[in-house]
């Protein structure tokens, strides 16, 4: 009976041993995944801030081009302007009559 006691202890006693070491494993691995997943926090935080920066550029980028003028656009808009002018001038000659 003490043999079979004994035997019993031991497998108890290594169960727990390795109860101890997955324990001291898992801990390990823990603290390895909460440093990674802080490293990809802060990437994260990172690249929103990226985003931002890169979407405010794009909105002053697309200001810009929508205030930009170029020759033909000065042109185009003269010929417009010259047209209005020219009907105004009709409808005030139809006026006076």
């Amino acid at each position: 009976m003490g043999t079979n006691f004994h035997q019993r202890l031991t497998r108890i006693r290594g169960r727990v041993e390795e109860v101890v070491q997955e324990n001291r494993q898992l801990k390990e691995d823990n603290l390895a995944l909460v440093a990674e997943l802080d490293e990809l926090k802060k990437t994260i935080a990172l690249q929103k801030n990226a985003l931002l920066e890169l979407k405010e550029e794009n909105k002053l980028i697309k200001l810009a081009k929508e205030m930009s003028i170029t020759g033909s656009d000065v042109h185009d808009i003269k010929i417009k302007i010259n047209e209005l002018v020219r009907d105004i001038d009709r409808c005030i000659d139809l006026l006076n009559e």
